[in-house]
């Protein structure tokens, strides 16, 4: 089975990322932290055997932070399409699943902490399971992912939009006889006080990532 995982990352314009952060740490530090949090999740995801990784770009593929992070990375670049981030998903993982790829996993950039391993055993899960979530502790997602051949029937079915979906796509998916794997929660960054909480565990992890 072919392997695709879509990373799904905005330009780093002012006011237009981390914006309920930048309420705290102001424009140009949000998105310097912005930036530091692609470029984390982008350098950790290059270190995953038998997986072709793709940029999902939005406004465009023009921008030159994620033009240069998808050439440093080996990365394929495609513009972001969709009136709703669920449109948006759902058409970036029919993109790679015409693209002949049989598992398809897709990521935000929320979550740089995110241990690689939560990925890998994504993929592996992946080999007897049709779908895949990764909730996150306010229960929205940090990762989806799902088989090829299921794409269709999760898409009618599945709502990906509140930023609280992990209930409604548990009960959904036991409805429509879709087999669901759930990752273990972890924590994106929102607000100062997940920022903090970053700053904190990154220590612990003896990791730097200039915030």
């Amino acid at each position: 089975m072919k392997n695709a995982l879509i990373t799904f990352a905005k330009a780093p314009v002012p006011g237009t990322v981390k914006t309920r952060l930048q309420a705290d740490i102001g424009a140009a530090n949000a998105v310097a932290a912005y930036k530091s949090f692609v470029t984390e999740v982008i350098s950790q995801c290059s270190k995953l055997k038998n997986v072709d990784r793709f940029l999902g770009c939005a406004p465009t593929v023009g921008d030159a932070f994620l033009k240069d992070m998808a050439n440093t990375y080996d990365m394929q670049r495609f513009k972001q399409h969709g009136d709703s981030l669920g449109a948006r998903i759902f058409n970036a993982i029919k993109y790679c699943s015409k693209k002949g790829y049989s598992k398809i996993i897709l990521i935000g950039t929320d979550s740089p902490s995110l241990p690689l391993g939560y990925i890998r055993k994504a993929f592996s899960d992946l080999e007897k399971k049709d779908f895949v979530i990764g909730p996150c502790f306010d229960k929205g997602l940090y990762l989806i992912g799902m088989r090829k051949e299921k794409i269709s029937v999760i898409a009618r079915n599945i709502k990906i939009d509140t930023g609280k979906d992990v209930n409604g796509i548990i009960g959904t998916a036991r409805d429509i006889d879709v087999s669901l794997s759930m990752l273990p929660f972890w924590y994106d960054i929102d607000t100062i006080d997940d920022f903090e909480f970053l700053k904190q565990h990154l220590t612990y992890l003896k990791k730097d990532l200039n915030l």
